[in-house]
This record gives structure tokens, sequence and C-alpha cells, in this order.
């Protein structure tokens, strides 16, 4: 079997392609318009999850929801609600999520969930998808966010393995990371976490099996 082919990310083209996938798997909510909704209210908010890391694996895939950290988490679930009626809400100390029959369409994460969830809504940048302006953390936030997924003992087994997918691929697609920085912001998700992210970034780089 030929080798999957490696490219450079382009980030807002792969977002948008990421969106499309979904919609063509019948989740028609897109990062875009959770965005929208968060930015009429006034509420500052990064998207994560697969929207934020199909920018920088090169290769986009689909995901059934979207993640996004707010920091207003209250106001921002008054104003999603209001958005789209039609969903469920499920309230929780970490997230407020909303559901469309038996899966999830947009998970608001709470910044009190976690210390990196504070600092990723500052370790961020706009990127415009069709038409809109979408933020979305730099890549080493991207990697610091999938990261703590990797490693939460809450998480299922098969999407921690996902995650761990998502790493590698931002790693291969991507030449340089700011060691510095990630470092940092992986110390935010547990002491000792700076050092453990710098490992599976050295090991992503070598080809080798991810330890996590």
């Amino acid at each position: 079997m030929l080798q999957s082919i490696l490219r450079k990310p382009r980030t807002a083209h792969d977002i948008a392609l990421g969106v499309r996938l979904a919609k063509m798997h019948d989740r028609p909510i897109g990062p875009g318009d959770v965005a929208h909704v968060l930015k009429e209210a006034g509420v500052p908010y990064v998207i994560v999850g697969a929207h934020a890391a199909n920018g920088y694996t090169g290769r986009p895939r689909a995901t059934v929801d979207v993640d996004v950290i707010v920091k207003h988490p209250k106001k921002a679930a008054r104003a999603v609600a209001a958005a789209f009626p039609s969903l469920q809400v499920q309230d929780t100390p970490v997230v407020t999520r909303f559901k469309d029959a038996d899966h999830e369409a947009i998970d608001l994460m709470k910044p009190a969930g976690s210390k990196l969830w504070t600092r990723l809504i500052k370790e961020s940048r706009d990127v415009v998808i069709g038409g809109a302006s979408v933020r979305i953390p730099v890549l080493e936030g991207v990697l610091a966010a999938k990261f703590c997924a990797m490693v939460s003992p809450l998480r299922r087994l098969a999407d921690k393995q996902q995650d761990g997918v998502d790493f590698l691929r931002i790693i291969e697609a991507n030449e340089t990371v700011d060691d510095d920085l990630a470092e940092e912001l992986g110390e935010l998700v547990y002491a000792g976490g700076g050092k453990e992210i710098l490992k599976l970034i050295a090991d992503a780089r070598a080809g080798k099996r991810l330890e996590f």
C-alpha cells in the first residue's frame, strides 16, 4: 500500500474542508456558525477540537461537533441556546453540551475546567473561513489541547487514540514548533506536563510510537 501524501497545512482552506466533510456526515453546525453567535453575544472564545486541529494536520477529517472554550460560560450558553433552540442542553461543571439527537453538536468548555483553557483564549489567531472570521489556537496551543485530551483519565480510549493520531499528524506537517511555548502550555495541563509534551513532540519527530 502506498504511503499517505504529506503536505504543508493550509489552515483556513483545511478547516473549511473539514467543515464540508462534517456537513456530508449530516453535521450542519460548523465553527463559523458558533463563532458568529459568540461574537454577537460579546463572548471571547477559541475553537478547539478537530476543527482547530484540521488547520494544522494537512489532512482534514470530519467531526461530529464543535468544541469551543468560552470566557463567560453562562452568557455563551444563553446565546447558543437562543440561536439553536432545537438542541438539547446538558450542563456539567466543566462543559455545557448541546446535543442533536444522539450526537454532540456543540461543547462549550468552561475555563474553570483547566488552566490551559484560560490561556488558549489568549494564545490564539483569527482565520477567515467562508468570509467569516474564526478564532483558533496557535499551533502549540492545539498540540497542548490534544496533549490534555490524550492524558485525561475521563476520556475514552478510542478518542484518546484519535487525539494521538492528530498530534502525530500535526508534528509531521509542521517543520517548526516553539518548544518554549509548548512546554509552558503543557505545564498548565499538570505539573511536569511541559517536559512530557516535549518528549511526545520529539518521539513524533523520530517516528516513534507515542506513549501517554
